[in-house]
């Protein structure tokens, strides 16, 4: 008689579950990769599966179909990249000191710095929490870095991490310390009271793998750039796996220990931060995701004195207050849209909010709200442009008083601007070039060291005015108030630099206004005609 095969292993035990090996996933745009088996043990709990539910762009899925990948793919990768580099340099570089605990705790980092985003991403940290708490008149300073460090520590704490797969592989109470710091990147980013400790400033070069507050090249944007490019289907020109074969961590010119890149890379890293601009300019700041951004927007600003969330001993938690509350924000994601309408049927206080979302979801018949125009502020101008509520009070200042009280209701700006990552400034300026001859030390490039070619700017400023009702009159009524107050502010009293396009007509009266003089006709002197070309069609060679 054959013996019974051995029982399986319980899978109820996390600790010896996730001690024995790592885990293979199939990704799309990284290929098969591994992850530590302390990486799986996060990986395995509410608090990061809740990463499935979050879409990476938020709104821009409405424009991009394919842009539906979810931030749980993009954690992976950026653990997986994070640990690439670190691995790379503690390989190439032991002099630097790099031991497992640290590696391990840079993968973490890469695997839990998005945990603390909330629905559409970037639409609830950095529009909805803003309004919500300015309507309570509550100054907000919070950023998903801090909900995400904070997620970490309490997913270390609720499974029992350092007693199971984080104390398997020697991590201590002052690795989770530093995780978190490697989440904020910078002690300036870290929350109010915070003590930073970080590792010493001879492992300073560790703070700019996941997050780069110096230059911005970290892993989080190579995984990103290409993710994203991938599925909104916009070719990119960087080239990610050079960058990180190049990489080395030297001293800068203060004695600062950072990582920097073989000289021979520098085009790669302008194409590196092109890629940003073109990915904004593109996808990220498209009119009509935009739209729909403010549209969703408005929608959780409408649920957020009804809808609540279960918290902490059964507290009702509103929206914009999740995050101080994580048992309610562990509950929070995009199918917080789904419910918002599902809840209207049994509460008409919600009716305005699942109306704005099915206004969205039936984007075809027109009821997005409606973009007028757009216009490029040029740099000089910039600095004095007030905040969007001041861009508002002043277009309107210029619009038709029939309309004025309607376009108080109905009309808003979208003020942004698209840049390389700092600013107005360059950031390949801080970045650190090790020489050809001595990988040790290393050098900042000039742009006429690079290129003639590299541009003088690196930013651009947007101001977009908007109305929340396709109403023919109401938006002739925008569009000539911001084409009045771009030619009194801005100075341009021919040729605007609205968009979209003015009709044919327009461009057919303006062309007509500046079409240079003719010139009177000018006697041409009579030429000499050249000889007439010989006839070699009928030519036959000589022959016997």
């Amino acid at each position: 008689m054959a013996s019974s095969p051995p029982p399986k292993r319980p899978r109820t035990d996390g600790a010896a579950q996730h001690a024995a090996k790592p885990k293979v996933f199939n990704d799309s745009i990284l290929k098969h990769i591994e992850l530590h088996p302390a990486c799986i043990a996060v990986v395995d709990t509410r608090e990061f599966q809740r990463l499935r539910r979050l879409k990476q762009l938020g709104p821009t899925e409405w424009v991009f179909p394919g842009a539906t990948h979810q931030r749980f793919a993009h954690s992976i990768g950026v653990s997986y990249l994070a640990g690439r580099l670190v691995e790379r340099l503690q390989r190439n570089q032991p002099d630097l000191g790099i031991d497992a605990r640290d590696v391990l705790c840079v993968k973490l980092a890469g695997l839990c710095h998005d945990l603390g985003h909330g629905p559409l991403s970037h639409t609830y940290d950095g529009k909805f929490v803003k309004k919500a708490w300015a309507r309570r008149g509550i100054e907000s300073d919070w950023c998903h870095e801090h909900s995400s460090a904070e997620i970490f520590a309490r997913v270390v704490e609720r499974y029992g991490l350092m007693r199971g797969a984080f104390a398997t592989y020697g991590l201590r109470d002052d690795d989770v310390h530093f995780v978190q710091e490697l989440i904020y990147g910078d002690e300036a980013d870290a929350p109010r009271g915070w003590t930073w400790k970080g590792r010493g400033a001879e492992k300073r070069f560790l703070f700019e793998i996941v997050s780069n507050h110096r230059n911005g090249i970290d892993v989080d944007k190579l995984d990103y750039f290409e993710r994203d490019s991938h599925h909104c289907n916009i070719p990119i020109s960087f080239d990610s796996e050079r960058l990180l074969m190049h990489a080395r961590a030297i001293r800068d010119e203060n004695g600062v220990m950072t990582i920097a890149y073989a000289e021979k890379e520098v085009w790669n890293v302008y194409h590196l931060f092109h890629t940003r601009f073109n990915l904004h300019k593109r996808a990220y700041q498209h009119r009509v995701a935009h739209a729909i951004q403010e549209m969703l927007c408005d929608a959780l600003l409408e649920a957020d004195d009804y809808f609540t969330l279960e918290g902490a001993g059964g507290a009702a938690v509103r929206l914009s207050d999740a995050m101080r509350d994580l048992d309610a924000y562990a509950q929070l994601s995009d199918t917080v849209f789904d419910l918002i309408k599902y809840e209207a049927r049994r509460d008409p206080r919600l009716a305005k909010a699942a109306a704005l979302i099915d206004r969205v979801d039936r984007r075809s018949a027109g009821l997005l709200y409606q973009h007028v125009g757009e216009i490029v502020v040029p740099k000089e101008h910039e600095v004095n442009l007030p905040d969007e509520a001041g861009l508002l009070e002043s277009i309107l200042r210029h619009a038709d008083k029939e309309q004025l009280e309607n376009l108080r209701t109905h009309a808003y700006v979208d003020k942004f601007a698209i840049n390389y990552g700092m600013k107005d400034k360059n950031p390949v300026d801080s970045v650190c070039f090790y020489l050809r001859e001595d990988d040790t030390e290393g050098r900042r490039l000039r742009r006429d060291q690079v290129s003639c070619m590299v541009p003088n700017q690196f930013a651009e400023y947007y101001v977009r005015l908007y109305v929340r009702e396709n109403d023919p009159a109401l938006k002739r009524a925008a569009k000539a108030a911001l084409l009045d107050w771009e030619r009194d502010y801005l100075g341009r009293s021919s040729d605007s630099a609205i968009a979209p396009s003015p009709t044919k007509a327009a461009i057919s009266r303006s062309n007509s206004l500046q079409k240079p003089p003719r010139l009177p006709a000018v006697a041409q002197p009579d030429l000499p005609r050249p000889p007439p070309k010989a006839d070699f069609g009928h030519f036959q060679a000589a022959g016997p």
